[in-house]
């Protein structure tokens, strides 16, 4: 065994400079989303149609654990500095977070395989719960009255069950459609 220091020839990154910006790429993406997509349906949890498909197509495209987790925290950062959320930026920053943790979780304890529609649609259920949880927890810390937040929090966790769920099944969707246009294939010849 030989002590030799490290040299930039002998590590290894986990995540590749192309990845990162890929990763950088989908979190802006769902901050965009946050902002420019808005259904009128007045639903707890329905932006997370959105989120979810993002956040489980980026899992899939760099398919490494921790790749959603980097999503949903550098969203969380970007979505903190712009200000959005209903409980400030700390808020804002841990939610995001979450929604990235919980899928990343639930992706490495199922397979990791972002395009089988269950494992999409349990991750990304599972990631916008995560969301979910945060924002009661926020409510609870806050000073919210138990009461009003216990009498709406059935709705809004179906709100964010069917919502992340719809999220999942598209991103599963969107990741087998992108590898029948040839996607990867074309991925794996630019890196």
């Amino acid at each position: 065994m030989t002590d030799q220091p490290e040299t930039a020839a002998t590590t290894r990154r986990y995540f590749s400079t192309f990845q990162l910006i890929l990763l950088a790429l989908f979190a802006a993406l769902v901050v965009v989303a946050k902002i420019a997509l808005r259904l009128p349906l007045q639903l707890p949890g329905h932006s997370g149609i959105f989120w979810m498909t993002i956040v489980v197509v980026a899992a899939g495209v760099v398919h490494k654990p921790g790749a959603a987790s980097l999503v949903g925290l550098t969203s969380g950062i970007i979505a903190g500095f712009l200000g959005l959320g209903d409980f400030g930026a700390l808020n804002t920053f841990l939610s995001y977070t979450a929604v990235g943790v919980g899928a990343d979780l639930t992706l490495w304890l199922l397979g990791g395989n972002a395009e089988n529609l269950m494992i999409a649609t349990l991750a990304a259920t599972f990631g916008h719960m995560m969301k979910f949880l945060v924002k009661w927890g926020f409510g609870i810390v806050t000073g919210a009255p138990v009461g009003f937040v216990a009498l709406g929090l059935l709705r809004a966790l179906l709100g964010y069950v069917i919502f992340g769920a719809l999220g999942g099944l598209l991103g599963a969707l969107t990741l087998k459609a992108l590898r029948r246009a040839g996607f990867f294939q074309y991925l794996a010849e630019k890196r």
